[in-house]
């Protein structure tokens, strides 16, 4: 049977219209139907049967579909949909890093822009990224504001986060007199440095949980050992503001990364950085520093 052009369209949106989140197998069963003549790996009606079950408050069984839906190829307007929805659910069981990662590279000119860059910084401030949340907003209001647009670009540009200590836990991967690194590149203000891979120790989480789920998030690596090296402190200038640090370095064991070859590189998942891998020796602190600074005296020690 031939389909109407808009027909399933039509039969989607009339079931939007009657949805309703207290008849959940209602809703299944009338999406189905809404969806006959699709194939069952249909990008389309996987993002629809998604977005159900988004609407019914089950998260873990919308991403999947969501991950399915896109990996198939899903179109316009609908994959941006799709992204940001996906976003949503991950932000909503407590995956923000992954979420950050899913928005991070919607492209200005998209018509749904503005909305993921919302949800990117619901997420951002979620994973305690809460400068760059705001700054994300800002940028994203400023678009929507032609007469102020430009002031609230250069003020957003000059966010800074209030000093505090902060606790970390950090990674010290060493291979064969190499160590990971993760790449910053120069800015005006500085010269291009490195750091151990690895993030914040949240409430309530051990350093320990903390390396291991750093990487997770950022590398997609799992840590299959890991062994406390030593606690530094670190007390810095960052761009004309204090900075302090509480620094756990752990060397870890991880079959993906070890797995990385020598000239390759990882894109870190939730931002813009990548990590491979540097020889230690040709690292010091007039060349390219590797930070948190004691770090590297640990892992001359290691691999």
């Amino acid at each position: 049977m031939t389909e109407v052009p808009g027909e399933v369209d039509r039969r989607i949106d009339d079931v939007w219209a009657a949805a309703d989140e207290e008849t959940p197998d209602a809703l299944r069963i009338a999406m189905r139907e809404a969806l006959t003549g699709r194939p069952e790996g249909d990008p389309r009606a996987l993002f629809e049967r998604a977005s159900v079950e988004d609407f019914l408050g089950q998260e873990s069984a919308a991403i999947p579909l969501y991950r399915a839906a896109l990996a198939g190829g899903l179109e316009a307007p609908f994959a941006t949909q799709a992204r940001i929805q996906l976003a949503s659910s991950l932000r909503n069981v407590g995956d923000a890093s992954g979420a950050i990662a899913v928005l991070k590279d919607v492209p200005p000119t998209d018509p749904l822009a503005g909305a993921a860059a919302g949800f990117r910084a619901l997420a951002l401030y979620d994973d305690d990224k809460a400068v760059r949340a705001l700054r994300t907003a800002l940028r994203a209001l400023a678009d929507e504001i032609p007469l102020y647009g430009r002031a609230l670009r250069a003020y957003a540009a000059e966010v800074r986060s209030r000093p505090r200590i902060r606790v970390i836990a950090v990674a010290v991967v060493v291979r064969d007199g190499y160590v990971l690194g993760e790449l910053y590149s120069a800015t005006p203000e500085r010269p291009s440095f490195l750091r151990a891979p690895g993030g914040g120790v949240e409430p309530g989480e051990t350093a320990d949980a903390a390396v291991r789920r750093e990487l997770a998030e950022e590398l997609g690596a799992t840590v299959t050992d890991s062994r406390l090296l030593g606690v530094l402190e670190n007390i810095f200038d960052n761009d004309g503001r204090p900075g302090h640090e509480i620094a756990y370095v752990f060397a870890v064991r991880s079959p993906e990364l070890d797995d990385l070859g020598v000239d390759e590189r990882i894109q870190v998942l939730d931002g813009d950085t990548s990590v491979g891998w540097y020889r230690i020796d040709d690292l010091h602190a007039d060349a390219l520093p590797f930070y948190p600074p004691g770090a590297l005296d640990l892992a001359r020690g290691q691999g």
